[in-house]
């Protein structure tokens, strides 16, 4: 169940959209489904003598307590409106519940959210509009009825996800995943809108796509900014008085205001670990340590180790944090990324797993740093070489340990209840498995080509973590 909340001035403008046609008659049979006094459909407005409904005493009977208070119906200067409104919705293939249940619902996520608690009956009041299926939409007016005060629920946005994970649970809706902070943000509507009219992608995605591979090719601040520049993107560096660094933000070219100004986006912006004290974290964390193997060899070897590692982790064995190993694993997929455009897809279908519950904790262990290393080694091997050679079985050879990894990164974010990351690793890694197939099946002699790669690949050998453990030195 999605949850949304916005803050308005006028319930009335909010309550005679939510009860009307809507934007293109999509509102069918708008009605209420509950209210604060429990008189619920109640207080379904009547129709008046031309068909339509008659709001005016629903409204100033949600109003009055703001009108008690002498509060406005217009924006105060930019401060947020006394009017709450959050809309719910169920998953797409989740089974249709009745108006008695989504009642119930409502009143949970009310007292969960902290913004009318059960049994309060001098409280807010609200009401819930139901005109879809899906969904439903609940209108309160943050004035208690008792006092006239108005008041600010404390955390209700976490609050009210932790409540729609309850609901889910307890009616066998689809889960979804806790609010931790790793969702990037998406694209708005008129981003997408411009975008479409462009026939290009949203400038917002191409962008984090550019960042992170400028940021696999480089080990400092200076190479990150000439990687962008290269590829023919916009740079500005925010500094402080004594000149140093503090964030930098990146526009693509032609996307611009309508005064013709470059839009740019900070980091931060485009996604969570992206912002500049992470990336310098990174180049850190990438600085330690060697690999004099071939690129490709060494980052299998990488790739394995991290493998165990996270399999160790599992059992609570490891002494490394996989939440790290799976943030630089999206490096190396960067780097890879550039072999295939199916390995770059897949690659941004990981990013979520990538990305900890409200960022990474602590210096990067070895593991992490190695893999850092080794994406930025790789991030100039564009061409893609044919399996019936060594290079080739070598590099299809790393996409299936990469694989392996990622399937072991989907396990352990399962297990701690990170659906949303537990998913976007398994679904990356069977898209990795699926491209090393296709490109096994296309060489012009596909047995000799899997008895090939399997000489270069070599035999898997069982390996523990701790002293002893074959891991890759640094």
């Amino acid at each position: 169940m999605i949850t949304k909340v916005v803050h308005g001035w006028r319930v009335g403008g909010l309550v005679a959209y939510l009860m009307g046609p809507g934007r293109a008659q999509e509102h069918v049979r708008p009605r209420v489904i509950a209210s604060w006094d429990g008189q619920d459909a109640g207080r379904q407005p009547q129709q008046d003598e031309g068909g339509g409904l008659e709001l005016g005493p629903l409204i100033r009977a949600l109003r009055a307590p703001a009108v008690a208070a002498g509060l406005p119906e217009c924006d105060e200067g930019g401060k947020r409106g006394y009017v709450w409104h959050c809309s719910a919705r169920v998953a797409a293939g989740d089974r249709v519940l009745s108006d008695g249940q989504w009642a119930s619902i409502a009143r949970e996520l009310l007292d969960g959210s902290g913004v009318a608690a059960t049994g309060d009956a001098g409280g807010p009041r609200w009401v819930a509009i139901r005109h879809a299926d899906d969904h439903i939409h609940i209108a309160a007016v943050l004035v208690r009825q008792d006092t006239s005060r108005r008041f600010w629920p404390s955390h209700d946005y976490p609050r009210l996800r932790e409540t729609a994970r309850r609901i889910e649970q307890r009616l066998g809706l689809t889960v979804t995943a806790s609010a931790d902070g790793t969702a990037a943000k998406a694209p708005g509507r008129g981003e997408l809108e411009k975008a479409k009219r462009q026939g290009r992608s949203p400038a917002r995605i191409e962008l984090a796509q550019a960042v992170r591979a400028a940021l696999a090719a480089s080990d400092d601040l200076a190479g990150f900014v000439a990687a962008l520049e290269g590829n023919g993107y916009l740079v500005e560096l925010r500094r402080a008085p004594s000149g140093d660094p503090l964030g930098y933000k990146v526009a693509r070219p032609g996307d611009v205001t309508g005064d013709g100004a470059p839009v740019f986006y900070s980091g931060s912006k485009l996604a969570p670990d992206l912002s500049l004290p992470r990336l310098v974290r990174a180049w850190s964390d990438s600085a330690r340590g060697s690999d004099a193997a071939d690129p490709v060899i060494a980052a299998r070897r990488r790739v394995d180790g991290a493998r165990v590692l996270v399999g160790a982790a599992r059992r609570c064995e490891g002494a490394e944090d996989p939440d790290g190993v799976a943030h630089a694993a999206r490096d190396l997929l960067t780097a890879v990324g550039g072999w295939s455009d199916d390995l770059g897809a897949a690659g941004e279908r990981f990013d979520r797993s990538a990305r900890p519950p409200r960022g990474p904790r602590g210096t990067a262990g070895p593991t992490s740093a190695g893999l850092r290393r080794v994406a930025r080694q790789l991030i100039g091997r564009r061409r893609m070489l044919g399996v019936q050679d060594d290079a080739g079985a070598a590099a299809v050879a790393l996409v299936v340990s990469l694989a392996a990894l990622l399937r072991e990164i989907g396990a352990w974010q399962q297990e701690r209840d990170r659906v949303h990351q537990g998913a976007a690793a398994r679904d990356a890694a069977r898209e990795l498995s699926e491209w090393a197939a296709r490109v096994v099946s296309a060489a012009p002699d596909p047995s000799a080509a899997r008895d090939h790669a399997a000489i270069v690949v070599g035999p898997r050998r069982r390996r523990t973590v701790g002293r002893g453990s074959g891991q890759p030195r640094d």
